[in-house]
């Protein structure tokens, strides 16, 4: 007969047991301080208006930063309603008689187009509009002003009783002039990247 070992071998399992149980209750702790922060984060998300910054965009940004432009919401959920959409163009070196501005499917039926308005950006003041196109077939927006907007002036377009998108997430809006030199040919001026929830 084989001669048995008489030595007892250490019993390493409980001392496993404690050290798992203390991995566990530390990832559960941890879960919950993200879970806390998420509430807080959404919490503080939902009281205060979107204002968006620009320069930091990781795919589908402007080659020249000059061409991202700035823009401000009151709501950032998707399918809200009556929103106040600000669109911030910087000042050109000449004189608009036209902006256009290009969207894409999911703008569908978004835009109230007998309530946009082009302010100023230093005095709000508005400038007359002549008419609204709304090409829906190309989707673009064509504003034609009564006069051209002067020069190195900033404007904005603010687009009242504005819907959000159906779904959430970055949809991009270019932006085009016409100056009033003859022949004119639209101009670039940017785009804004603007986010839903």
């Amino acid at each position: 007969m084989p001669k048995q070992l008489t030595t007892p071998i250490p019993d390493t399992t409980t001392g496993r047991r404690v050290l798992e149980l203390d991995a566990l209750t530390f990832g559960v702790d941890c879960f919950m301080g993200f879970k806390s922060l998420f509430s807080l984060a959404l919490i503080l998300s939902l009281q205060t208006p979107v204002f968006a910054q620009a320069g930091f965009t990781l795919f589908g940004g402007e080659k020249d930063p000059d061409n991202t432009l700035t823009y401000s919401m009151t709501n950032n959920r998707a399918r809200a309603r009556l929103n106040l959409l600000d669109l911030q163009m910087r000042s050109r070196n000449v004189a608009m008689a036209e902006i256009r501005v290009s969207y894409s499917y999911f703008y569908d039926r978004c835009f109230d187009v007998p309530n946009i308005q082009v302010l100023d950006e230093t005095t709000r003041t508005p400038y007359p509009i002549e008419e609204i196109k709304d090409d829906t077939e190309n989707r673009v927006l064509r504003i034609i002003m009564v006069k051209p907007i002067p020069a190195e002036t900033a404007v904005r377009l603010r687009m009242n009783n504005f819907t959000n998108p159906r779904t959430g997430g970055v949809f991009k809006l270019l932006v085009h002039f016409i100056g009033t030199e003859p022949n004119p040919i639209p101009k670039y001026a940017g785009s804004w990247n603007i986010s839903f929830n």
